[in-house]
């Protein structure tokens, strides 16, 4: 179900401190999208970063192909309208093509592909308008933070955050652009071009053609999944990339079994594996039953919807992870979630509202990620233009966590 917007708090934005009141002083790099009928900051992505709009070109509806409903496997038959003379012709739709299937689409700027990955999500969130779903137990920060010269900056202060108790709450702190926005609709079809398919796109322009700014008709957080590994410069081999999350999970488990030696990631059960930075932490969602990797093995389950997200960022400390992932409340997401004392997920047999969190993939390579979240370009990007924002208003810079643990030590010692 959606999420209203009417009923949207004020937050303190994520590495910016300024609340959607102030929106329209905001300065011309945090007004990059918008919507007529409410006001939403989004930021564009750092400098050298891929935009998935350009991988797909829109046809207009005198230029599209005549639009195709399938009557069966590899069946399709035209669809038709009457023309003003009592004749029939073929019913033409506006919609996305694939322009690019290449990957990356950018030459790949070093590093490895789990920092490629968590930069790209990184950049997408900030480009939704860094959204938020808290699914946490503990109030704690928001990420992110970054340790500056007078200490480690905390942006949102821990009671800020949607949590109450020991009962996980799925409350958005945040919302950002949704897929009915068209400032997104072409970065979603993007995510699409990059599973090699135009099958999502075919079913969109049929559902446009009905009901223009309806969202998009197939859940798109597979083709994110699958944009990220593809802009990351992982091959076909390396990565299943596909609209269902299944088939990546099931090479993955393959991996795992030594049955497919060239896939990037290797599939645990949660209680075999700690999530990490870089690693994608799956779930079961709808009729699905699976709740271990030897159900992908099996096929036992009545279904095969699966969701996964990118774990950018662990905090243990916490009892928490960050991880992004597509198509959640509509758009790509930071989700907070409850984790136990070791780091793994929560899941609903743990806490009410909880999802069925079953398996970890990891990547093959192995190792620390060379940054997470708080390394990326993007949270720099923010930070950095934050801190100039804030001179120029003057107004109230962050304050250092440490620095204020110390001043209000001070002042609880004063007579």
């Amino acid at each position: 179900m959606r999420s209203t917007r009417t009923t949207l708090p004020t937050v303190v934005m994520v590495a910016l401190g300024m609340t959607l009141a102030v929106f329209a002083s905001l300065p011309a790099w945090a007004q990059t999208a918008r919507s007529a009928s409410r006001a939403i900051p989004a930021f564009p992505r750092p400098a050298g970063f891929p935009d998935p709009a350009l991988r797909v070109t829109y046809s207009r509806a005198d230029e599209a192909p005549p639009m195709m409903v399938r009557v069966g496997e590899n069946r399709f038959e035209p669809l038709y309208r009457r023309t003003p003379d009592g004749g029939y012709a073929p019913a033409r739709a506006a919609g996305y093509r694939i322009a690019m299937s290449s990957c990356p689409s950018i030459t790949t700027r070093g590093g490895d592909y789990r920092s490629r990955m968590i930069d790209l999500a990184a950049a997408e969130w900030a480009y939704f308008g860094l959204p938020i779903l808290d699914m946490a137990v503990e109030p704690a920060a928001i990420v992110p933070r970054v340790l500056q010269p007078s200490g480690v900056v905390e942006i949102i202060s821990p009671q800020r955050n949607a949590s109450i108790g020991d009962r996980v709450l799925r409350q958005a702190p945040r919302l950002g652009l949704s897929e009915d926005d068209y400032e997104v609709s072409g970065a979603i079809a993007g995510y699409w071009a990059a599973t090699g398919s135009e099958e999502a796109m075919r079913v969109q322009s049929i559902v446009d053609y009905g009901w223009e700014g309806a969202g998009w008709a197939m859940p798109w957080s597979a083709a994110f999944i699958s944009w990220l590994a593809c802009e990351a410069g992982l091959s076909t081999e390396q990565f299943r990339r596909s609209g269902g999350h299944i088939d990546y999970v099931r090479a993955a488990v393959r991996a795992r079994d030594g049955q497919d030696p060239s896939h990037a990631f290797v599939a645990y059960d949660l209680t075999e594996a700690t999530p990490e930075a870089g690693d994608l932490l799956c779930t079961s969602r709808g009729d699905s039953s699976f709740a271990s990797i030897a159900d992908i093995r099996s096929g036992n389950s009545p279904s095969n919807a699966l969701h996964c997200d990118l774990v950018v960022k662990t905090d243990a400390q916490h009892n928490r992870l960050y991880a992004i992932g597509g198509n959640v409340n509509h758009a790509v997401t930071l989700s907070v979630v409850a984790t136990d004392t070791k780091g793994r997920p929560l899941t609903d047999s743990d806490i009410i509202g909880a999802h069925r969190w079953f398996a970890v993939l990891k990547p093959r390579v192995g190792g620390k990620v060379a940054h997470d979240l708080d390394g990326t370009p993007t949270v720099q990007m923010l930070y950095r233009d934050y801190a100039r924002y804030a001179g120029a208003r003057r107004g109230q810079p962050p304050v250092p966590v440490e620095a204020r643990g110390a001043k209000a030590k001070a002042n609880a010692a004063s007579p």
